[in-house]
C-alpha cells in the first residue's frame, strides 16, 4: 500500500500574491497570524523548530524528500495550476524538482483547475485563497483573479507539452506504467473526453503507454477517466461550524464506491480559520493516535477495492491545519502512524471485502433498472413521434442519408429496420456480434468484417454508442445513435 500526500506549492513569493494579498504573501502569512477563536482551539499551528521554509530553496525540498522516505510516505501529489491561455502560477517548485535529479522525491500532479477569485466575487466553484486578506474597499471589477478557459486542440497541446517532461521523469508516479494525473474538479471541464483522448494519443507518440487519469468532484461527468477519488474532508464543511474528527472519518469509511475504480482518501485534520476567520470550519479532535487507527481502516478499505494507493490530505496545508509535516504540538506524531497503518491494515481487509460483494450485487440490480428505464423512455418517445406522423426516414432523407447499415439486432434494431424499410430507406445489412445466431432476410456482418457501402451506420444498440464508435474509429464511417435521432426528431 502506497501513500501519496497532497502537496501545496504556495510557500514561496510570486508577483501575483504580492499584488493581490500584500507584499511577501505566502500561506505562511495565514498560518503565522492565526488566532484561537474559542477555548481549546489549537491555533496557530507552528512548524517544528520554527521551520517556515521557502520551497525555492533546494535544501527545503531535500529535507522534505528525506522526511517522506524516513516515514514511509511514497510521494507527493503536487497541485498544478494552469489557466486560460496557458497562464501558470506556483509552478517553480515542481520545475525545480524536475531539474534537481539528485532529490529522490516521487511525485505526480493534481491539476487544480478552478478559477481563482476574490471572496466577494460570487463566482461559483472558484478557489478563494484567503478572505481575511481581502483589501477593504477594493471591490472593483468581476473579482476574477485567474480566469479558466479550456480552449481547443492548440491549447490542449500546449498544456500537454508542458507536462510531458514531468511524465517522462523516472520519479513521476505511474499506474500500470502510465503517468498518474489527477484533476481536481472534473465537472468544470466540458471538453474532458475529447481533451483526454488527444492527450493519450500524444502520450503514445512520446513513447508512453498512455495516461492514468483520476477525477475528483466528478458528479456524472466521467468521460475519459480511469478512476475517481473522493478527496477528503468533504463532509460537514459548512462555514462557521465545528464538526468532530471521528464523525468525518466515519463518513469516509462508509462511503460507497461508484461505477469507476474508486480511491478513498483521508486527512490529518482540518481548520481553515487561518484563511477564513470566523467563517471557517474547524474539525475538532484530530490527534495522531486516532489518525493511525483511521488510516489503517482506510488502507484496508482501499485494498478491498483493488486500490494500491491511499491519498492523504495533506503534506503541508498549513493554512488549513492539515499537514503531515511536524509541528510544535505533535512533532512527528502523524508521520509515525503511517508505518503503523501499513503494518496492520491487512488484518482489517476482510470486513470491507464482504461489504463490496453486497454492494456489487445492489449496484448491478440498480444499473439494470436504470437501463430498463432509459429503454422504456426512449421507446415511448419513438411511439409519440409516430403518433404525430414524424418518421425517422424523413429526418435521414433531409440529411442526405438514403442507405444504412443497422448495428445491433435488438428490439430497437428490429423496429428500426421495419420502419425504415417500409419508408423506402435502403438497408444494406445488419452488423452484430452474434452473426451466427441470427436468421433474417438481410445480410448479417460481424463488426470486424469488410462492410458494404452505406451513407450511415445507425446504432440501434445506442446504450453502448461510445464503445461502438471507438471500435470503428479508424474506419471513417458515419455513425448515428438511434437515441440521438429520436430525441432530435422531436
Amino acid at each position: 500500500m502506497k501513500v501519496l500526500t497532497m502537496y501545496l506549492p504556495q510557500f514561496h513569493r510570486v508577483e501575483e500574491n504580492d499584488l493581490w494579498w500584500g507584499e511577501g504573501f505566502t500561506d505562511w502569512v495565514s498560518a503565522r497570524n492565526a488566532k484561537p477563536l474559542f477555548e481549546g482551539h489549537y491555533q496557530p499551528h507552528v512548524p517544528l523548530n520554527g521551520n517556515y521554509y521557502d520551497l525555492l530553496d533546494k535544501n527545503t525540498m531535500r529535507w522534505q524528500a528525506d522526511l517522506m522516505r524516513r516515514y514511509e510516505v511514497d510521494g507527493a501529489c503536487m497541485y498544478h495550476y494552469w489557466f486560460k491561455d496557458g497562464k501558470r502560477i506556483l509552478e517553480k517548485p515542481a520545475e525545480n524538482l524536475l531539474g534537481w535529479k539528485d532529490i529522490q522525491m516521487p511525485f505526480c500532479f493534481c491539476w487544480a483547475n478552478p478559477a481563482w477569485a476574490r471572496s466577494w466575487s460570487g463566482f461559483r466553484d472558484a478557489d478563494v485563497w484567503s478572505s481575511l486578506y481581502e483589501r477593504q474597499g477594493a471591490q472593483k471589477g468581476s473579482g476574477i483573479l485567474l480566469e479558466q478557459k479550456y480552449g481547443g486542440r492548440r491549447q490542449w497541446k500546449e498544456h500537454f507539452e508542458y507536462l510531458l517532461p514531468f511524465f517522462l521523469d523516472s520519479r513521476y508516479v505511474k499506474m500500470e506504467g502510465k503517468p498518474l494525473f489527477m484533476i481536481y474538479h472534473v465537472s468544470d471541464i466540458p471538453c474532458l473526453g475529447e481533451m483526454l483522448e488527444c492527450w493519450r494519443t500524444w502520450a503514445g507518440e512520446a513513447g508512453l503507454p498512455g495516461l492514468y487519469v483520476i477525477g475528483a468532484r466528478c458528479s456524472e461527468h466521467k468521460e475519459g477517466l480511469d478512476a475517481q477519488i473522493f478527496l477528503e474532508p468533504a463532509h460537514g464543511r459548512q462555514g462557521g461550524t465545528a464538526v468532530t474528527y471521528q464523525a468525518v472519518w466515519k463518513n469516509i469509511l462508509q462511503e460507497k464506491r461508484g461505477n469507476l475504480q474508486t480511491f478513498f482518501s483521508g486527512f490529518t485534520g482540518y481548520d481553515d480559520t487561518p484563511r477564513q476567520g470566523r467563517a471557517g470550519t474547524v474539525i475538532e479532535g484530530s490527534e495522531p493516535e486516532l489518525f493511525g487507527e483511521f488510516l489503517a481502516e482506510l488502507m484496508a478499505k482501499n485494498a478491498a477495492n483493488g486500490s494500491e494507493i491511499v491519498f492523504l490530505n495533506a503534506w503541508n496545508e498549513w493554512g488549513e491545519g492539515m499537514h503531515l509535516e511536524p509541528d510544535e504540538r505533535f512533532g512527528t506524531g502523524y508521520l509515525e502512524k503511517i508505518s503503523y497503518a501499513k503494518a496492520v491494515f491487512t488484518e482489517r481487509k476482510s470486513k470491507y471485502t464482504s461489504d463490496w460483494k453486497e454492494e456489487e450485487q445492489t449496484n448491478g440490480v440498480m444499473k439494470r433498472l436504470g437501463k430498463a428505464e432509459r429503454y422504456l423512455d426512449l421507446m415511448d418517445q419513438w411511439m409519440r413521434l409516430r403518433e404525430r406522423k414524424i418518421r425517422l426516414a424523413d429526418c435521414l432523407t433531409r440529411a442526405g442519408v438514403r442507405s444504412v447499415a443497422i448495428y445491433g439486432w435488438s428490439i430497437f434494431g428490429r423496429h428500426l429496420l421495419w420502419e425504415l424499410a417500409e419508408d423506402g430507406i435502403q438497408i444494406v445489412g445488419i452488423i452484430d456480434r452474434q452473426k451466427d445466431r441470427l436468421h433474417v432476410e438481410y445480410p448479417v456482418y460481424l463488426p470486424t468484417e469488410s462492410l458494404p457501402k452505406f451513407d450511415a451506420m445507425l446504432v440501434a444498440s445506442w446504450y453502448f454508442f461510445d464503445e461502438i464508435r471507438a471500435m470503428f474509429a479508424d474506419r471513417n464511417y458515419h455513425l448515428l445513435s438511434l437515441e440521438t435521432m429520436i430525441r432530435e426528431a422531436r
